[in-house]
This record gives structure tokens, sequence and C-alpha cells, in this order.
């Protein structure tokens, strides 16, 4: 069963059988809170275009007023700024378990890339490498597996090099691609198709990631696109509905909250 509410009172307290995604709204960026069945929370990405404090004021907001006071693990997508510029300002405020990169996370330099080495270092946080093959412990009959990229990478972009992560629990499951595109996207779409209940749309819902190949492949009942309202791009949404999913963007529904337990899947928005 997928039901789907808008603009409903704030979710309530996380549950030992239940899985809760929160993809905030922060403009042109991901941040995407995995509070896990096990206890665990995890972080996919933290950034935005822009001020870095903003992102991580939206992103450290929601935390406390959901009673999180530490990270168990950040999964930073790739080396774009707009995914992790506001983590530096996270390691200051929460205690953080471990940060994981992709094996390229940092092949190229960059004073952003150096400036968030730094943090990472100066907060004692370990830095952990994942690739396609790879699975983080989650308990409680969860998975979190990586996808992409190999461990050697591909060529291409930043982008195309984006940590891929599968999120399933009670037969369901998300899906986390962060800016993927090509070549990258073209690896990822050549294995079996995977269906997937919901989806964030890769690379903030950008035609370049080829939405119609993209959700034949995965099949979601629901798109997730975390973007700006002056980003929408002509023929995304109709291409994810062609598909059968419905697509919701963080511009303008608000924070975008999935719910996942035994009785199947639950979307609500708040602004």
């Amino acid at each position: 069963m997928i039901w789907f509410a808008a603009g409903a009172n704030w979710p309530e307290a996380r549950s030992a059988d239940r899985l809760e995604c929160t993809t905030l709204s922060v403009g042109h960026g991901c941040a995407v809170v995995l509070e896990l069945p096990g206890g665990q929370t995890l972080l996919y990405d933290a950034g935005q275009l822009g001020m870095p404090s903003r992102g991580a004021r939206t992103i450290a907001g929601f935390l406390w007023l959901r009673g999180i006071t530490r990270i168990d693990a950040v999964i930073v997508s790739h080396a774009d700024v707009d995914h992790y510029n506001a983590l530096p300002e996270l390691l200051q405020r929460f205690p953080i378990g471990a940060v994981y990169v992709s094996p390229v996370m940092f092949r190229e330099k960059s004073a952003a890339l150096d400036a968030l080495k730094t943090a990472i270092e100066d907060a004692g946080t370990e830095l952990r490498l994942l690739s396609a093959g790879d699975e983080l412990d989650a308990g409680s009959d969860c998975r979190l597996r990586v996808l992409h990229p190999p461990a050697t990478g591909v060529l291409g972009s930043d982008n195309a090099n984006s940590l891929v992560l599968a999120v399933e629990y009670a037969g369901r499951r998300l899906l986390l691609p962060g800016d993927l595109d090509s070549p990258g996207l073209d690896r990822l779409l050549s294995q079996d198709p995977l269906d997937c209940d919901v989806v964030l749309a890769p690379h903030h819902g950008s035609l370049r990631s080829n939405p119609p190949s993209f959700a034949a492949w995965s099949s979601p009942e629901w798109v997730l696109i975390s973007g700006p309202r002056h980003d929408r791009q002509p023929g995304v949404y109709e291409a994810y509905a062609a598909a059968g999913a419905r697509a919701l963007r963080t511009a303008e529904s608000g924070a975008i909250f999935v719910s996942i337990d035994k009785g199947g899947v639950a979307v609500d928005t708040w602004r």
C-alpha cells in the first residue's frame, strides 16, 4: 500500500519497526536524513549552492526537532559542493560516527575539498571509502547497498562517479543516486532492473540523467526532486509520469517525508 498526505502534522517519533527518510528543502542541493529501524541516523549528502551555513542550519534544525543529537554516518555522494558544503559546520555541531565517500571523491583538488578533509580530521571523525558491492550494517532487517561506483571509478565527471545507495526494508526499496549521469548512469542501467518504490531523481531532476531510461530501469512509484523552483526542466515530470510515477519537488512541496513499514510506504510533505 502506498499513500500520500500533503501538509499533515509533523511525523510521529521514530519506531523500531519503521524506516523514515526525509528529503530536506535546501534549494539547489541535497540533504536526505535516514532514520533506520535499528535507531541509527544517517545523512546522505549535506549541502546547497550558496552559503554553507544556510544548509547546515536547515539540517541541524530538522535533526534537533526530531530529537537527534548524534549522526551515525554521513554519506557524501560526490565532490560537488552543493552536496557537502554544510558538512564542516555539522561536524562542529554534532558527533558524527563516520564520513563515507567514494574512492574517487578527493581525486580532484579544490579549496572546498581541502576544507572538508580538514574539518573531518579536526573533528576526529573517521573517513571511510565505499564502492559498488559494499554494504553498511543497518541491523533490524534493513539493508544499505552501494551500487556505484566501482572501486576504480569510471571515466568522466564527478557526477558520473556519484555514490548510489539502495536502502531496503520490509520488502520496499529507496534509491539515492546523487548527481549520477553518463557514463556512470549507463553502467548502472546496464545492470538488471531494480524495482524501487521511491527514488531520488538523479542530478536534481536534470534531463542529463535520462529520466525515461532511469524510470524504466527503476520503475518507481514516487520520484523526489531536490532542487529549486526555477530549475524545473521541461519533460522531466512527463517522463516519470509516463513510467507510472508521481513526482514531488522540494521547492514546491517543502521537505518530503517517506515512511516504510510492513504496511507499506507513506509519503508526506511539510513546508
